[in-house]
């Protein structure tokens, strides 16, 4: 009878593993890759940032978001 217990334990506990590491019955948030509304492109390097999590520096009275506060130590605008 306890052999029963544990190997049902251990029967539940794959099982659950399974679910947890491939998904299982839960479906992933749904994320449109062309709402980029709330992103912003780097100056110095590039990469997106959400805006919300960038680091935003005024120069020249203009407003920049970086992805780091290296990026945006080492931005210098370009002169027209």
């Amino acid at each position: 009878m306890v052999r029963l217990i544990i190997i049902l334990a251990l029967v539940a506990g794959f099982i659950m593993l399974y679910r947890s590491l491939f998904g299982g019955a839960s479906s992933p948030r749904k994320v449109d890759p062309t709402d980029t509304a709330d992103m912003a492109q780097d100056p110095q390097c590039g990469t997106y940032v959400p805006k919300r999590q960038a680091v935003l520096k005024s120069i020249q009275g203009k407003e920049h978001f970086f992805c780091s506060k290296k990026c945006a130590d080492e931005y210098s605008p370009k002169k027209k």
